[in-house]
């Protein structure tokens, strides 16, 4: 009885742990100095934002999380090299997405100018005179500090702390970073020295990402934010941690605004008074006709008005310090803005950096030409222009300096109109363009390879007819057997040739069909083998494959031997006599990782990062001089890709070369 008790309290337990057993385990990087949303505190425990988020993921989904921080440029590197599963706080960026798949967003952050409290700041131009401290590999350099020209002797920062901690001390003047970063920061350790000064920039999105192409590590993290968020659980970690939002500049902008229309109308206040003396003055003196010609004005000035109230086109007037002194309403059907929120504000808060340097540098030129007596003519600059809703639209200004009778400048003014279609038809032009331009690229090549890889092997099997049929004469069998055995080799090189230009010119053209299925891999390989096995013998190559081992992958059968044919050709063409080349395969995750390995002449880097690129023209003969045209690699990337594979090789002079690729498992 006790020995039954006890068994069945063994097998209570095992069950208890087996659902930890098939729990999957990830690796998390990040910047182990980037609090609130990633640190390590000083007791070594990884904290933060994006920690609580995943650790609710981890408990919902029943998954394993082990985090690694470390610097934020080694996290970057860790990620691609496949050393970590998930990073942590990134913002999104197009180059980012080339590597890595985003979450859905987690919160978004507007970043800011941390400056020295001391120092005198008008606006973005202010920040020329002054020293920067940079974070290492953050995005605000790509995106704002080299366009606008800020890039220039800084100094450079291991962590946002360490910057600001710069800042404070006097080391440099200013920094810009994510403003909940900043504030957070400051709040901790109560600097006293530092004030965020300067409209909110850069407006990201952070996401956590995985390696590109890891779906269901992707879906699980996004519906863990998605179940967090609708419970309400990510508002309260958010609220645990104090994620600031910029509602500060909105205060002081607003109240900035107000200020400036309070002046604005107390001055027109005065102008209507004082106008009002001098017309009862004029009354007096003037005589009926001159109250006619009063009439003749105001119904021109109405004209005017009706004009650019209902123009399509935007009608402004800027003044010398380029501040917008009029605007017509149709600003606020293109940009959202109304009339009272652009008046008064300068013309840089509304640009992009790489249009702010474009109108300087027009308005240096323009000051160099009226010093030489050159009048101004009007200009037309394409610009991308601030809207309402953070967006941005691209615009045609046309504008023109008035000066006054020394030749300097009052002001400027002119029209400006949306040309965002304009845009997208000349981008959708150049994408066609280069469309275009891939499809020369591969007639040319199709044709340079038809006319000279596929003659040449014809050329080759018709002498060599002769050859055999003059030995065929002579009665000589040992000519005759080696003759129709160089002929038979190159007539199925010419035969593979052949099949890779007619797959190649179906994949381009859009022909191929895509057909996956849950397949066996080992007698695929073996029909491959068993096509090849004539080629191998000639040079006495093994073709070897663990057979014991029962592989599946998700894949186009017909693709799958394509790629296997052409590889396994591959290494037959450049391996020497008794040889050999050995199949493998092994399951990573949901991938299937195939090799070709081969132990012949091997490649140098310069080959290898050439070898997958179309029209490089590299074409080597094998040790039995074999030709080919280098079409059938490029043919294995293009259908590895289709499966959302990737392929690549691992090769040394000498030594023979490793060509991997992976499938979907399932």
């Amino acid at each position: 009885m006790a020995k039954g008790i006890y068994l069945i309290f063994i097998l209570f337990a095992t069950l208890i742990h087996s659902s930890n057993i098939f729990a999957q385990e990830y690796v998390v990087g990040g910047d182990f100095d980037y609090a609130p949303y990633s640190f390590i505190d000083k007791t070594g425990k990884t904290r933060g934002l994006d920690v609580d988020i995943l650790n609710a993921i981890s408990i919902k989904n029943n998954i394993k999380l082990s985090f690694h921080l470390s610097r934020w440029d080694n996290a970057l590197i860790s990620i691609k090299s496949g050393q970590i599963d998930i990073i942590t706080g990134i913002i999104f960026s197009e180059e980012r997405a080339k590597y890595l798949d985003f979450t859905i967003p987690i919160h978004t952050e507007y970043y800011s100018i941390f400056i020295r409290n001391n120092l005198p700041f008008k606006d973005i131009s202010s920040l020329y005179n002054y020293k920067p401290m940079v974070l290492g590999k953050d995005i605000s350099i790509d995106k704002y500090l080299i366009p606008i020209g800020l890039f220039k002797n800084y100094i450079l920062a291991k962590s946002l702390p360490e910057a600001l901690y710069g800042i404070e001390t006097g080391k440099a003047d200013f920094v810009i970073a994510p403003n909940s970063l900043g504030m957070y920061e400051i709040e901790t350790n109560k600097y006293k020295n530092i004030e965020i000064k300067g409209p909110p920039i850069i407006p990201s999105i952070y996401c956590m990402a995985v390696v590109k192409g890891n779906t269901p590590l992707l879906n699980i993290l996004n519906n863990g934010i998605l179940e967090l968020r609708k419970s309400g659980k990510l508002s309260e970690i958010q609220e645990k941690w104090k994620v600031y939002e910029r509602d500060d500049f909105k205060y002081k902008q607003i109240t900035q605004i107000i200020g400036i229309v309070f002046i604005i109308s107390i001055i027109l206040l005065i102008l209507v008074f004082i106008r009002i003396w001098l017309l009862r003055l004029q009354i007096k003196k003037k005589t009926d006709s001159l109250n006619l010609k009063n009439q003749e004005l105001q119904k021109s000035e109405e004209k005017f008005r009706i004009i650019t109230e209902n123009s399509s086109d935007i009608i402004w007037h800027l003044d010398s310090n380029f501040r917008v002194t009029y605007i017509s309403p149709a600003d606020e059907r293109i940009r959202g803005f109304k009339q009272e929120d652009v008046i008064g504000t300068y013309l840089w808060s509304i640009l992009k950096p790489e249009g702010i340097e474009v109108l300087k540098e027009a308005n240096k030129n323009r000051m160099v030409d009226l010093s030489m007596g050159k009048m101004p003519t009007p200009s037309i600059y394409e610009l991308e222009e601030l809207c309402k809703d953070g967006s941005w639209v691209w615009v045609e200004a046309t504008a023109t300096a008035h000066c006054d009778e020394n030749d300097k400048i009052l002001g400027y003014h002119g029209v400006t109109r949306d040309i965002s279609e304009r845009k997208k038809t000349e981008q959708i032009l150049e994408e066609q363009g280069d469309q275009l331009r891939e499809l020369i690229l591969s007639k040319d090549k199709l044709f340079s390879i038809i006319a000279h890889d596929l003659r040449s092997p014809f050329n080759c099997i018709l002498g060599l007819t002769d050859l055999l049929t003059i030995s065929s004469e002579n009665q000589d069998i040992e000519k005759t057997k080696y003759f129709a055995q160089i002929i038979n080799t190159s007539t199925k090189n010419t035969l593979d040739l052949l099949n890779n230009l007619l797959q190649w010119a179906k994949s381009q053209s859009g022909n191929t069909t895509f057909t996956p299925n849950t397949l066996d891999l080992k007698p695929i390989i073996i029909e491959i083998f068993d096509i090849l096995k004539s080629t191998a013998e000639i040079k006495n190559i093994s073709l070897n494959y663990n057979e014991s081992i029962q592989v599946e992958v998700y894949a186009d059968k017909d693709m799958l031997k394509t790629v296997l044919r052409n590889l396994i050709c591959n290494g037959i063409k450049f391996s020497n006599t008794n040889g050999e080349i050995n199949i493998s395969a092994k399951q990573k995750q949901n991938l299937i990782e195939i090799t070709v390995l081969d132990n012949g002449v091997g490649m140098n880097e310069e080959i290898r990062s050439k070898l997958f690129e179309f029209g490089k023209n590299l074409t080597t003969s094998g040790t039995a001089n074999e030709k080919g045209s280098g079409l059938g690699l490029i043919l294995c990337k293009e259908f590895v890709n289709k499966h959302g594979g990737q392929i690549w090789i691992e090769s040394e002079v000498g030594k023979g070369s490793a060509f991997r690729f992976s499938l979907p498992h399932r």
